[in-house]
């Protein structure tokens, strides 16, 4: 091969590297900021998978129906696009005319911010990096999260914006698209959990080592629940489990925020293998010692 080509080769694979790598180090920040603003609906109006909902496009909304809660909540979504389960490919919603274009206003100035390859109408994909494309997508236009749900052999992936609450037919909240979240960078609290964290390990790595028996196991771990729960509700008591999704080894980022004046949350972001999850502690700003908990999300 002529030394010149080989060095216009090399310049292009170095650019595309680079460009690969400028987009993880983007969703990487990214995923960092909206699993915060996830948290904070799953907070405040119990934002998670098993609500029911409605898509309703004529609208232009999402309806999720939160039992426990009686709370009806409507989101205005964007919709970024979908992904065929057969083919494994996503399409984006703009190019997608069973969408509702009042849905996809902003999706043609975000796919052109992406790599050339990912500016296709089209192309071959991964929920994992469908999920973190959603996640920059939301975070470019300071979303209020995300949300993704199957219909028939796709997923459908979107932002959720204005957010409004209600409860008996009546709106009790509007949530305008922002992070509602104020980060504390005081490490205490971590620690504490990540203490916590190790005991219940130590117990359940016991138990599964067949150390010590199951009533042995459920004792064990309930007395240092307690240690750190100032909350005693038998509700929050811990089951054993193997893998453990509090190991500090799958734990990929620890944050500590407050919301709505002083509520104090501790959350770590884990590796579950197929994908990642973030979980939450409500900590009493006013308690001392190590039993502190009193919430967790």
């Amino acid at each position: 091969m002529h030394k010149s080509n080989l060095t216009i080769i090399l310049i292009m694979f170095s650019f595309f590297s680079k460009g690969q790598s400028n987009l993880e180090a983007k969703f990487l920040e990214s995923n960092s900021d909206m699993n915060l603003r996830n948290m904070y609906q799953r907070i405040v109006w119990q934002m998670q998978p098993t609500n029911e909902y409605l898509f309703d496009q004529t609208k232009g909304e999402v309806k999720y129906i939160v039992e426990e809660n009686g709370f009806e909540v409507i989101v205005k979504p964007e919709i970024l696009g979908t992904f065929n389960l057969d083919d494994k490919t996503f399409l984006w919603s703009d190019k997608n005319p069973s969408i509702n274009e009042k849905l996809n206003s902003k999706v043609n100035s975000f796919r052109k911010t992406l790599p050339k390859k990912y500016q296709k109408d089209k192309f071959k994909s991964t929920t994992e990096f469908n999920s973190n494309l959603l996640s920059l997508f939301s975070y470019n236009f300071n979303s209020n999260g995300f949300d993704s749900k199957r219909q028939d052999n796709a997923i459908i992936y979107y932002s959720l914006l204005d957010i409004k609450i209600f409860k008996d037919g009546n709106e009790i909240s509007i949530i305008e698209p922002k992070n509602h979240t104020i980060p504390i960078q005081d490490e205490q609290n971590i620690e504490l959990i990540k203490k916590f964290h190790k005991e219940k390990l130590e117990i359940n790595k016991q138990y599964n080592d067949e150390r010590i028996s199951s009533d042995q196991a459920f004792e064990k771990i309930k007395f240092i629940h307690l240690k750190y729960w100032l909350n005693e509700d038998s509700y929050f008591f811990p089951a054993l489990s193997w893998p453990c999704n509090f190991d500090e080894k799958s734990i990929l980022e620890w944050k500590e925020f407050k919301i709505d004046e002083n509520r104090l949350f501790v959350m770590y972001t884990t590796d579950l293998g197929w994908t990642t999850e973030s979980y939450a502690y409500e900590i009493d700003s006013d308690a001392n010692g190590d039993k502190v908990i009193i919430n967790e999300y």
